[in-house]
């Protein structure tokens, strides 16, 4: 869901994240008692003898900046760092254990960043700070410790479970809400860009994967007869002139079809990336664009509630895209033929309803 903050954040403060839900937070952990014990539950999970603290941010000593400092009284106990892609300096976090090197102990220095981002920043965190190879980390509920000498707790843990965390303490209504749009913040900013591993990058079975989608789409298009779909303009104004073509974008890999049975209606079938990603159900859409064409509104009206009683993903944009679209389930554990197969049975099922929408009025 794509919030008021998270919508400005990114539009226009898109540099300055960390900052913006930093004190966010602060502003959560100030408006609730019970969102302060949220997060002292999870920092005691790294250290169980802390103190009930109070906190602080963006407070500077000695050219150190931790975002947010958790008080005992006038003592610093902890420091929490936020990342989401932003480098360390040069300060993080050797300067930051040293100044917590000199506070009454346990003290504990929390890194938040992005779930993807937490397995190379571990390995990062452990090198810089020092820790001996011998040291072994503790792992709960999320978070990743270890300890160092003085009394020093280094921990890491992501945006989800800090947030997490918090939230199932949660029973004042505006203060969720107000933790529900930071959530959404982290997730929108945890999303903007994952590092590559070099397992992923020299896979070829990805490369083999997006082919064989293509070889599914191209099959099945192939396989569908004239009652299903075509290929073929078949509507007079149709602004897409003879046979319908293969279109791809940044987004999506597919091509152009209509349903001569539904008035034909248009539609793009392929690999859309977009909805891929942020719906997970399947790689494979049909997507009907709000046109005079693809009628995508009309089609909603009718397609939707279909979907709806036999368990189809659908999904409406109304955002720059303004398109509807119904997922094709892919046929796992099954040879290329029986996958085109049933991608062509979804088809034929959703060429059935389509006529119901009727014929546009001139």
């Amino acid at each position: 869901m794509n919030t008021v903050l998270s919508h400005i954040v990114q539009e226009h403060l898109s540099k300055k994240k960390e900052n913006t839900a930093t004190e966010v937070l602060d502003f959560i952990l100030h408006s609730s008692e019970l969102a302060r014990s949220g997060l002292m539950k999870l920092l005691r999970g790294i250290a169980p003898n802390l103190p009930s603290l109070k906190f602080r941010t963006q407070k500077t000593d000695d050219d150190a900046r931790p975002d947010m400092w958790g008080y005992d009284g006038n003592l610093p106990r902890v420091f929490i760092e936020n990342k989401f892609w932003a480098a360390f300096t040069k300060n993080q976090p050797v300067k930051y254990l040293k100044l917590l090197a000199k506070q009454p102990q346990p003290t504990v220095l929390l890194i938040v960043v992005p779930a993807a981002r937490q397995k190379t920043i571990w390995r990062k965190l452990r090198l810089k700070a020092k820790v001996s190879i011998s040291s072994r980390d503790t792992v709960a509920d999320g978070v990743r410790s270890v300890a160092i000498s003085r009394g020093r707790i280094l921990a890491l843990t992501s945006w989800k479970i800090l947030l997490a965390a918090i939230k199932k303490e949660l029973e004042i209504e505006d203060v969720r809400n107000n933790l529900n749009q930071l959530i959404d913040l982290c997730d929108a900013a945890g999303q903007a860009f994952v590092p590559m591993p070099l397992e992923q990058v020299k896979n070829k079975r990805t490369a083999d994967f997006i082919l064989q989608l293509s070889s599914i789409v191209q099959g099945a298009v192939a396989e569908a007869d004239e009652t299903i779909l075509s290929t073929k303009n078949s509507l007079e104004k149709n602004p897409m002139k003879g046979r319908l073509d293969q279109a791809h974008t940044w987004e999506r890999v597919g091509r152009y079809v209509c349903f001569p049975r539904a008035f034909g209606v248009g539609a793009w079938l392929g690999t859309e990336f977009t909805l891929w990603k942020d719906h997970g159900s399947t790689p494979l859409w049909l997507v009907f664009e709000n046109t005079p064409w693809q009628r995508g509104s009309d089609v909603r009206d009718v397609l939707e509630p279909w979907a709806s009683r036999n368990g189809i993903p659908t999904v409406w944009r109304r955002d720059e895209h303004d398109e509807f679209a119904v997922g094709i389930e892919l046929a796992t554990g099954a040879d290329e033929a029986a996958v085109i197969a049933s991608v062509v049975s979804q088809l034929k099922e959703i060429a059935k309803v389509l006529p119901k929408i009727g014929r546009k009025r001139k």
